[in-house]
This record gives C-alpha cells, sequence and structure tokens, in this order.
C-alpha cells in the first residue's frame, strides 16, 4: 500500500511538473498584458483555442503536414490577438476613459464568448482528434511521462525564458518596461505607447497559441478547451505580480501545477480547483490586511558610554 501510495504521489510530481510549467508560461504572457497595457485580456481564452483549431483547419482541410499546420495555428492566434487590441479593446478603452478596465474586461468576455460560439458553429461542439509526430512513452521510475510532456514543458521554459530576455535586453522590451512603469512618461519621451500594447498582444497570443498546440496533442482539442486553463494563468499572472519579471511565473506556475495534482490525491478531483483558488483568496486576504499587521520595531541603537 505504501509502495503504491509513493508511485502515485511520484506520477502527480511529474503530472504537477509539467502543468505548472504550462500554467507559468500563460501567467507570464497575461502578466504582459495586464502589466503593460491595463487590459483584463480574458478573451486570452478565445486566441488559446483559436490556435489548434486553425492548425485541425489547416492540416485537415488543405492536407498539409503538422509542423506548417502548427505555425499557421500561431499566426492565427498572434493575428487575432493584436486584432483584439486594435479593433476592440483600444477602441472601447478611449471612449470608456477612466472605467477602461471595467470597460474592457466586460467587453472581452463577450467577445471570447462570441468567437467560441463561432468556433462551435463551425466545428462543433465535439472534441476533435489533434494528430501530429508520434507520442512515445517513458517510465521514469514508477511514472509514466510522454515525449509530447516533455517538449511541451521545454517549449514553457523556453518561452518564458525568451520573455525575460526580450524584456531584458532589446530596444522593444526596454520600451516595454518604460511604458509598464509610467506609460505617460513614455509617450512624452517618444516612446510609441500603441506600438509596445500591440508587441504585448503579439507576444501573449504567440504564447497562448504555443501552449495550446501541445495541450490538444497530449488531449484533444474542444471549443471549451481555454477556459480551466487560462484561469489558472489568471492565478499566476497575479500571484507573481503583473509587473514583475516573467521568471517570477515559474515558481508560482509550478508550485500551482503540483498543489492541483497533490490535492487530487486526497480531494475529488472536482475540488482540486478549489485548493488553487483557496490559496488565491488567501494571499488576496493578505495583501489587503499586510499593511495593518504590526511590524517589529528596529533594535535601538546602545549609546557609545554604555559600551
Amino acid at each position: 500500500m505504501h509502495d503504491l501510495l509513493d508511485g502515485e504521489l511520484w506520477q502527480l510530481t511529474v503530472n504537477g511538473l509539467v502543468r505548472g510549467a504550462l500554467y507559468a508560461a500563460l501567467g507570464a504572457g497575461l502578466a504582459l498584458v495586464i502589466g503593460v497595457t491595463n487590459r483584463f485580456h480574458f478573451a486570452y481564452a478565445l486566441t488559446y483555442t483559436v490556435a489548434p483549431y486553425a492548425a485541425y483547419w489547416v492540416m485537415d482541410g488543405l492536407g498539409a503536414p503538422f509542423w506548417p499546420s502548427a505555425l499557421a495555428g500561431l499566426a492565427v492566434a498572434v493575428a487575432v490577438s493584436m486584432l483584439l487590441e486594435l479593433g476592440v479593446y483600444e477602441p472601447v478603452a478611449r471612449r470608456a476613459a477612466d472605467r477602461a478596465m471595467l470597460a474592457v474586461l466586460v467587453t472581452s468576455i463577450g467577445v471570447s464568448t462570441a468567437g467560441i460560439a463561432l468556433l462551435q458553429l463551425k466545428f462543433g461542439t465535439s472534441s476533435l482528434p489533434f494528430y501530429g509526430p508520434d507520442q512515445v512513452q517513458h517510465h521514469p521510475g514508477s511514472a509514466r511521462i510522454s515525449n509530447f510532456d516533455v517538449d511541451q514543458a521545454a517549449t514553457c521554459l523556453v518561452l518564458v525564458l525568451a520573455l525575460t530576455a526580450f524584456l531584458a535586453f532589446t530596444p522593444i522590451g526596454r520600451s516595454i518596461k518604460a511604458v509598464r512603469s509610467n506609460p505617460g512618461l513614455a509617450a512624452v519621451l517618444g516612446i510609441g505607447v500603441r506600438r509596445v500594447n500591440l508587441v504585448c498582444f503579439a507576444v501573449a497570443g504567440l504564447i497562448s497559441g504555443a501552449c495550446a498546440l501541445w495541450y490538444g496533442l497530449l488531449y484533444t482539442v474542444q471549443p471549451t478547451m481555454g477556459d480551466s486553463t487560462v484561469i489558472y494563468g489568471f492565478v499566476v499572472a497575479f500571484l507573481a505580480g503583473t509587473r514583475s519579471s516573467p521568471l517570477r511565473a515559474l515558481p508560482v506556475g509550478i508550485g500551482l501545477g503540483l498543489l492541483e495534482q497533490w490535492a487530487s490525491n486526497w480531494l475529488p478531483l472536482q475540488w482540486t480547483q478549489t485548493a488553487v483558488f483557496i490559496v488565491l483568496t488567501a494571499y488576496l486576504a493578505f495583501l489587503a490586511v499586510k499593511d495593518r499587521l504590526p511590524r517589529p520595531r528596529p533594535a535601538r541603537p546602545v549609546p557609545l558610554e554604555k559600551v
């Protein structure tokens, strides 16, 4: 019994590391958008979902191989993400003025719902098989992991590291950090805030599309595939901080992935998400009261005459 429990816990740990890398990458992309543009991009679920559907359409309808189809899916996700900013969020935010974030949130929920409904109208509501490279199972110890799991985790890690390097070492990355710190001053200094916003949405679309393609290969493509997964991305974005380095998303995402999987060992499956949101609620409650908590007083210096 003890060996069985150890084996199951090891499998859950492996699963948690893989899922945590996915959550970290999605959270880093969302944090970039929210922290720089102040857009509550709930339609991130739509850009996540549209990538594997576009790849599926190119493969099934045009007979293209998997990798060109995957690139087409990424391109569609990036294009949809940028079009949302240009055609929806920016005009809504401009008209809403000081209520821009709330207006964008409500609009993004509507756009996401409508977009997913259109996908259901085109492809149906059932799951679609998404085939690509051959899947190979590996057995590290008593656990089981596929090459798709490894490739997904590696891709997500590379995306977070690449985003960190992009922000630190490129001119546009430094412009993004300047806009994130003070958009008004950045505009005065000649930085194109609109261009920076578009770049942020393009990066977020690329990250969401890449994550969704691996998820589709691991499981299936379905219209609601982005709902719960992207919610975890929001949790990571808020816990890691929308104005901090993308590297902070890695431990937060992996921690949430492990918490989700370990909780399933002791809780029914439908309650595992509850455990994650309890952590988020506790963190937000701590932020609300941390300034009121008593702090230790600094030690008074000892007078020289008493030494």
